[in-house]
């Protein structure tokens, strides 16, 4: 099961390196994480670290579970240290690290909760291979047509017109 660490910074950490400010392509210089939690290897890109500040009136708390989705939600009493910390957090799941955690005094670990995984498991149904129905393409309504006996009239009248004014000339 995936944990994620969390670790409240004793260090002055005023960067930001989240998910939201690698997708803006932000790279800011990160302090030395991997001796100040005593690791061999440190997955950046799979790291949260940012001062609680930047979360503005939102709880450290409600940030992980919306982030994070932890699997059992977080014990209420890891919720009140995470939403008392001041300064700057720093969030580690275990897929980013490499050897086990040794932090020195510029890192104090607060709460690690397990993550939810996904579950590939089910058996799904076959899809349906039998060809899509086909749609009629588009096509312009018909005109009304003049039916053959309102033309013959307007012939007769325009005729008669003609006729009339023939007639009269002479």
């Amino acid at each position: 099961m995936t944990q994620l660490h969390i670790f409240a910074l004793n260090e002055p950490v005023t960067v930001s390196h989240t998910n939201l400010t690698r997708q803006k392509g932000e790279a800011p210089d990160l302090p030395l994480l991997t001796e100040w939690l005593g690791l061999d290897a440190l997955d950046t890109d799979q790291i949260e670290m940012f001062p609680v500040d930047d979360l503005g009136g939102m709880a450290l708390s409600d940030y992980i579970q919306l982030a994070f989705t932890p699997e059992t939600g977080i014990p209420a009493d890891d919720q009140r240290r995470l939403d008392a910390l001041e300064g700057a957090v720093l969030l580690v799941p275990d897929n980013a690290i490499s050897g086990t955690f040794a932090p020195g005094p510029q890192a104090t670990e607060i709460a690690k909760v397990p993550l939810a995984q996904p579950d590939n498991t089910a058996t799904l149904p076959k899809a349906e291979v039998s060809p899509a129905p086909s749609v009629k393409p588009h096509s312009e309504p018909e005109r009304e047509t003049v039916p053959p006996i309102a033309l013959y009239m307007l012939l007769a009248i325009a005729a008669f017109a003609v006729l009339a004014i023939f007639v009269g000339w002479n």
